[in-house]
């Protein structure tokens, strides 16, 4: 677990680098007082600050033993690649749909619910977001190929 702290701590790390040299690229002061690069700016030294950390408390570490994953890690990852491939329809499917999609893959994977269970909620989540959003907030959701 040692070595994947540290590449953990290392990608906040780099993550932070980011959002400052993004963040320079906008003015840092306006008009009327702090411009749109002030806050990106300290955000992102913020995260560089707790890469830094982390990484500290990593190399301290005496014990540098132990599986690269933790048992539930693959749950987890598995998780972001479905977070992923969600965006990646909404422009096709629209988020009504993808979204009951995304919370019946969830369950079946989490929870190790049967494939019925997960088909109803993926279908009542569809259509109550849409309904509830679309239809009773009237607030605009993406609708994709799909028209929901």
């Amino acid at each position: 677990m040692w070595f994947a702290d540290l590449i953990g701590g290392m990608v906040v790390f780099l993550l932070g680098l980011a959002v400052v040299f993004f963040s320079r690229q906008l003015p840092y002061m306006s008009e009327y007082g702090p411009g749109p690069g002030f806050f990106p700016l300290w955000i992102g030294l913020g995260i560089i600050g707790c890469g830094i950390v982390v990484n500290i408390n990593v190399l301290r570490r005496r014990d540098k033993t132990g599986a690269f994953f933790k048992p539930r890690t693959k749950m987890a990852v598995s998780i972001l690649i479905q977070i992923a491939i969600a965006f990646l329809l909404f422009p096709l499917l629209g988020f009504s749909v993808v979204l009951g999609l995304f919370v019946g893959a969830s369950m079946r994977i989490m929870g190790k619910h049967g494939w019925i269970p997960c088909g109803i909620t993926a279908v009542v989540t569809g259509i109550a977001i849409h309904f509830i959003f679309a239809h009773w907030l009237s607030i605009p959701l993406p609708t994709g190929m799909v028209g929901w």
